[in-house]
Order: structure tokens, then sequence, then C-alpha cells
């Protein structure tokens, strides 16, 4: 069999033929051009059919307007079309109307029944108004399998992977390596419980099955689970490649039914070896937070003149921060100027029972110490530092057991916890990131590199250190060569709701996992 010849290029995108042409010398006498795409609108002269044509990829609300002489037959909003003809300089009102497609052959690859297309009462709008996002939103709630065609969901989509795409040249300029820990897992690394338990087909018993049958057959009696986290393994990772980090889906069997919470979302989790034991050494954590999430948006909005991927970040950001100019309003919103402050768990206890007495409404809950943050007190702790703050140092009861305990002990007195008669409040080295608006947006800790430590830590919350499915973490990762690691988690979906402005989490989401009836 012959070998088949490789071209070495794809077709172009739209995107790329309207960039290409826009700055070429000869566009005065037509280029020749042929491609792809849906119809967004028609609007019929008695001559001329004009079009509005999408494939995706120019960003924002963006459209090439192509003219057909004549009625143009069949070539309605929705339809796919393959077409040929000339880019010519646009003619329009519309300032960034530079090209347009003056079409001679096309063939319709694909029709649309509009009859019964639950979006096409927008098909028509390529103007970006709030109000036609919200109700297109709306629809594709129940109709996820069309919200890629939605421009909104589109300029989402775009800047996510622009933000990946920053994350990894941040990592890889740091000398992390990405690694790849796996999903199935034989542990529920939180602790918490909320986890989905994996059963093979062939172990689940039939409605005949006289005697009870083993769900866990397919995996030798042990239990296997969907994971929480991949931070056990990635400490694993670590402790052979000094710096690693995972972009992995996350699973989570919570019923919480905000617009905060996914059954099924990613993570991007990091870890580092050779962290200082003390108060440094979580500072080094947080400080490669910071640095990542700000090289991914600074790098996400830098302005780039004639540079294609940068005017495509432009238009969606612009769609999705309307009459506001995108590029101030984040750099305030994130504090791309200024460090992020950094205040312990005590010093939040404080200020929020301190608000609490001037203002007693402000709260639903006034905590004491040892109490976890609400929702509530996370949002106004970062709204009153008005950008990202980190909280460290909780208390050790309410965090994992794998986080570093610390040595230093909080003195309590009655503005932190009435009744306290001088106890002393244990804690750990961690730190949740706090976000306006949001709340918690990530969170990390030293990990308890003491194996000693680290048996104490489980036996008190009645695990055991000797257990089959976590040895190899507990004993052997500490015995051979257990250098200080720390590492912390940041949940994708909920930093891109934060960062585009969007209030529900699951519209950051093609096809949402919640509890409840799963459709796809």
């Amino acid at each position: 069999m012959p070998a088949r010849a490789v071209h070495g290029m794809i077709p172009p995108t739209l995107s790329k033929i309207m960039h290409d042409t826009e700055h070429a010398s000869e566009l005065q006498d037509g280029i020749r051009t042929e491609t792809d795409a849906w119809v967004a609108s028609t609007r019929r002269q008695k001559k001329r059919t004009f079009l509005e044509l999408t494939d995706g990829t120019l960003g924002g609300s963006a459209t090439l307007q192509a003219i057909i002489m004549g009625n143009a037959p069949g070539v309605n909003p929705g339809v796919a079309l393959r077409m040929s003809g000339l880019m010519r300089p646009g003619r329009g009102k519309r300032q960034d109307q530079k090209v347009e497609l003056h079409i001679d052959d096309f063939h319709v690859l694909a029709s649309t029944d509009l009859a019964t297309y639950p979006l096409a009462q927008f098909m028509h709008r390529t103007d970006g108004e709030d109000t036609i996002h919200e109700q297109a939103a709306e629809i594709v709630r129940r109709e996820s399998h069309l919200k890629p065609r939605t421009v909104l969901y589109g300029a989402l989509s775009r800047i996510r992977t622009q933000l990946e795409l920053a994350m990894e040249i941040w990592f890889t300029r740091q000398d992390f390596t990405k690694v790849y820990p796996p999903i199935i897992t034989s542990s529920d690394c939180e602790g918490g419980g909320e986890i989905f338990r994996i059963v093979a087909d062939s172990d689940v018993p039939s409605d005949k099955a006289v005697t009870s049958q083993e769900l866990s057959a397919f995996w030798s009696g042990s239990g296997a689970y969907l994971s929480v986290s991949t931070q056990l393994h990635l400490e694993a990772y670590a402790l052979g490649l000094s710096r690693v980090y995972a972009l992995c889906p996350s699973f989570r069997a919570e019923g919480s039914a905000t617009n905060r919470h996914l059954a099924e979302f990613w993570m991007c989790e990091a870890e580092m070896a050779w962290t200082d034991r003390g108060p440094y050494g979580l500072d080094i954590v947080m400080d490669s937070l910071e640095s990542m999430l700000k090289f991914m948006v600074q790098t996400c909005i830098a302005v780039q003149e004639h540079d294609r991927q940068s005017g495509r970040n432009q238009r969606d950001w612009s769609l999705l921060y309307q009459g506001q100019d995108p590029y101030q309003a984040i750099a305030q919103k994130v504090g791309l100027d200024r460090s992020w402050p950094r205040i312990t768990y005590t010093e939040a206890i404080q200020k929020i029972r301190s608000h609490s007495e001037l203002y007693p409404d402000a709260f639903q809950v006034v905590p004491v110490w040892g109490d976890s943050l609400r929702s509530e007190h996370e949002r106004w702790l970062a709204t009153e530092a008005e950008m990202p703050v980190f909280v460290t140092d909780y208390p050790t009861i309410q965090k994992p057991f794998y986080m570093r305990e610390n040595q230093e002990r909080v003195e309590l007195n009655e503005s932190l916890k009435p009744n306290s008669n001088g106890e002393e409040g244990v804690t750990v080295a961690c730190f949740d990131l706090l976000v306006p608006q949001m709340g918690e947006l990530a969170g990390g800790s030293l990990r308890e590199e003491r194996k000693s430590m680290l048996h104490r830590r489980m036996q008190s919350l009645g695990m055991d250190p000797s257990s089959g499915s976590l040895q190899w973490y507990t004993d052997d990762l500490r015995r051979y060569g257990g250098a200080p690691h720390g590492g912390y988690g940041l949940g994708m979906e909920r930093f891109l709701s934060w960062i585009t402005g969007m209030d529900n989490v699951r519209d950051i989401v093609g096809f949402p996992r919640v509890k409840g009836h799963l459709r796809y």
C-alpha cells in the first residue's frame, strides 16, 4: 500500500483567514479563499444576501460578513456551509469589519430546523447584549449539548484554554514536571467520606443472585474510588522529581446545591520538595500559588499589537466585561500590582468577631476559635481586603491528617473563645486562598514529614497508620529520604468563574455533574 501523502497543513480557520488577509498587500484585488463555517444570521436584499459567518475561532461575538449574489435558497441561520470566494476590504459600517468574503460558490453541508431549534431566537443576535447571553444561558443549562454554540460559552472555553496554557508555561519555567497520577485510588485523601466507589459490572450482583457477592472482586478485595485529590500520589512524585504538578479531574459525592459546587471538577495540584520546616516554608508554597495565578491572568489579558491570539483574547474579555475596560477591571480584581495579604486563622476570627460587635447582623453565625469559617466569613474577609487573601494556620481538628503540625501554640482568650480558661490551640501549617464574591479558591499546606507525628495524628482520627492501603504513604515515603515538602490545589472551575465574573460555576462547564438525574 503506498504511503499517504502528508501535506503538513490543516485547513485554516476563519480566525487565521481574516488575520492573514487583513494584512495582505493584495487584498484590494481580492484573495481567493475556501472555508467552512456556520451561518449566524442572514439579511436578504433584492440582488444579494448578506451573511454573518462563525466557526467558533474568532473570539467574542465577532463574525465574518459574507455576500452572495441572489437569494441564496437554503442558506438560513444555523446551516453549515462550505464556500469559496474572494476576500476583499470590508465596506460595512462596523469598525471591526476590515474584510469581507464575496462568495461565488457554496454548498450546504448541514441544514438546521429553525422551527424546533432551542437557540433559534438568538441566531441573528451578535450584538453581545447581557440579556441575550442570560436568556441563552438559561436554555443551555437544560440543553447542555447546545452550550458550545453560544458566544458566551465559546468565550469561556477559549479563555480557559489560554489560562491553562499560561499555567503550563509558568510551571515549566519553574522546573516543575507534569505528572499523571491515577484517577482510580484506594484511599480517601481528604478523609471526608464524600467519595464515589468504583464497582466492575462483573461484581454487581444480579437480581437472581442467592448469595451475597463481593463488590470489589475485580480489585482482589480492595476498595476502589474515584479520586478526590491526587495529592498523596503527587507527594510520591515530588520525593523523586522535586517539583511536580498535575491537572486532573476530581470527584466528590456531596449534595451541595450551590453555585460553587460540582460533583466532577478539575484541579491543578502542585507539590514541592525541600520546603523549610517553619513559617518560611509555607510562605514559599503561597508565593508559588500567587505567582502562578498572577502570571496566568497577566499573560491572558496582555495586549499585543497585530497578534491574532491577543486580539481574540481581547474580544472574549470584552464580551464578559461589557461596559468596562477588561484589563483595568481584572487587574484591580486580582491585585496584579500588589502582594496579597496573609493573615492567620486566629487573626481572621478576631476580625470577624470585632466586626460583628459593631454590626450584630453582619453574619448569621459568629464563630469562636476552633469553628470552621463559613462561606459568609470567607467572602467577607476577601471583600474587606479588596483582593485575594491568604488565611493560614487553621486549628488541627479542622484539617486532614497529612498537614504538618505547628510547634507554636495559640493562647486562647475571651476575645477568641469565651470561657476558654487559658487553653492553648494547636494549629497546622496550612492556608486557604479566599477571593471576593467567591470565598475559598485554593488550599495548601506543608506536609507532615515526621513519621511519628503523622502516625499520632492518624490515630487521633481513628485511622490505622499500618493500613495496607496507606502504608506506602505513611511509612515508605517517610523512612526513605522523605524530605520536607508542601503543595496546594486549585479548583479550575472556581478560578475561571471568579476571574470571568460568572456567578454560577455550572455555566463554566459544558456538561456539569451535580447530584440528581444524569442525562448525559
